[in-house]
């Protein structure tokens, strides 16, 4: 008879119902697995019901009230009641970013199995307050050293659920990266990488909607954001020279607010746009709004990352994020769906040098805002998988035939045997729940673990110290912050 794992489910928004229950659904047979209660807020009760009929999704509920801070002492008693009636192994966090530390708190605490979406932890204010910005990185190393004193007495996987590290691409790259440093001992030497997914948000959507939100005086950086940090920290340390890694990181930042962006395009030219339609959806005009978003989160963030070995720079990093970007969307009240919808379009693209002996690109770029039915056809440019690699090479120390080799993601598609009708990025988080339920059964050591918190430094560094700087910057203060 095989042993059932038991998940508790917290966050039921649009990640968990494009990702996690269908996962979990499809891998309930192979795995034995099961989601025994799934928890959100009170005022998303009826909508989260209706979903799970027309799914037919058996599961129990628990709807809470909305909190910030620390989990309300009814609701830890509750789940905590829950886990040992029910002999829960595993809880995955699916919630606003600025609860991911409290609910991780409490299930260390109990010694359950975790996986977590990004960003390990983000604060209200991060933008504008010093503490909050701070606490980003605090959190981080009260999570990990509560993890770490588990370990002593039960082996847990706390997973952080940043699907490039999945990503066949990706890790193509990497490997890429280690033959080079292998053969040169030379270290990565400079980075850039863009990211933008085209959310136009209208500005009275800024201040209403609550999902990856500005209004709660955080943004982009806490959002998909972070995946960057962390992708540029893998790039980054993957050669692991010995002699040759930082022992300091300077980070410097430009934000963009929404005042700047009603500044961008005012309410004259949304009239001009839509004309008087525009008015039916405004509710604030650009005198109340400038008020209003004072201390409102990032929408845009360009970040300068110095790193240092006995004070002298070996490399530079640059990063660029952006929602405000090319996007799909022409219409005036937003979709139901502003996961995978609502007219974002993703651009990603990374350069990385590797002194005179490398330079490798990765170009990934939409141009449509539909990603449910995919085909072949999706992995040319502007496709929804769209993933190119090119490999630069000097040949004349290196060796091999070709200067430059381009890998799309088709080849690695039929390399692999992916599946074409789906995204790639849904396969890799597929892949991050395979993992997770892989290693509560026993079928792989920790040593396999491609995301575990333990790995997580110097993303979160450079997310918190990003804050930092901003903070610093708009106080009349020196805005590199040294870590």
């Amino acid at each position: 008879m095989k042993i059932v794992t038991r998940i508790v489910l917290i966050g039921i928004g649009p990640h968990s119902k494009r990702v996690y229950l269908p996962a979990l659904a499809n891998l309930k047979e192979k795995f034995q697995v099961e989601v025994s209660l799934a928890v959100d807020v009170k005022p998303e009760e009826e909508k989260i019901k209706r979903h799970f009929e027309k799914r037919d999704y058996a599961i129990d509920t628990l709807f809470i009230d909305p909190f910030t801070g620390t989990l309300p002492d009814d609701v830890k008693a509750t789940l905590t009641h829950f886990v040992h009636e029910n002999k829960i192994d595993a809880v995955i966090i699916a919630t606003e970013p600025s609860v991911h530390h409290t609910y991780a708190e409490w299930a260390l605490s109990l010694k359950l199995h975790i996986l977590m979406d990004k960003p390990v932890s983000t604060r209200e204010n991060a933008v504008s307050d010093l503490a909050e910005a701070n606490g980003i990185l605090s959190d981080y190393l009260h999570l990990l050293e509560l993890y770490n004193h588990i370990q002593e007495e039960k082996s847990t996987i706390f997973c952080v659920n940043v699907q490039r590290r999945y990503h066949p691409g990706f890790q193509y790259v990497i490997e890429r990266i280690k033959e080079v440093s292998e053969a040169t001992n030379c270290p990565v030497t400079g980075i850039h990488s863009s990211h933008s997914d085209g959310q136009w948000r209208l500005p009275t959507e800024i201040v209403l909607q609550d999902y990856h939100s500005y209004n709660k005086g955080h943004g982009k950086m806490s959002h998909s954001g972070y995946h960057i940090f962390d992708m540029v920290s893998q790039f980054y340390n993957a050669p692991a020279i010995a002699a040759k890694l930082p022992d300091t990181m300077e980070v410097f930042s430009s934000l963009i607010q929404p005042a700047g962006f009603i500044t961008q395009l005012n309410e004259q030219d949304y009239e001009n746009y839509f004309n008087a339609d525009y008015e039916k959806v405004k509710v604030y005009d650009d005198a109340q709004l400038m008020e209003m978003f004072q201390d409102y989160g990032e929408i845009d963030a360009s970040i300068l990352v110095r790193m240092l070995k006995d004070k002298k720079n070996i490399a530079n990093i640059t990063i660029n994020l952006l929602h405000n970007s090319f996007s799909r969307r022409n219409w005036l009240k937003p979709g139901e769906d502003l996961y995978k919808g609502n007219g974002r379009v993703k651009h990603e693209y990374h350069n990385i040098q590797q002194g005179p002996f490398q330079n490798i690109q990765i170009h990934s770029y939409q141009a449509k805002d539909k990603h449910k039915h995919n085909s072949k056809r999706d992995y040319k440019p502007g496709g929804n998988n769209h993933f190119d690699i090119y490999v630069f090479r000097n040949i004349g120390m290196l060796g091999g035939k070709k200067p430059l080799e381009i890998i799309t993601m088709k080849d690695l598609s039929e390399l692999h045997n992916f599946d074409d009708s789906k995204l790639m990025t849904e396969q890799a988080k597929t892949a991050v729940v395979e993992e997770f339920l892989n290693f509560i059964q026993g079928k792989i050591e920790k040593k396999e673990l491609r995301s575990n918190i333990d790995s997580h430094l110097d993303s979160v560094k450079m997310m918190a110290a990003s804050y930092l700087s901003h903070i610093s910057q708009k106080a009349g203060n020196n805005p590199v912050v040294s870590i």
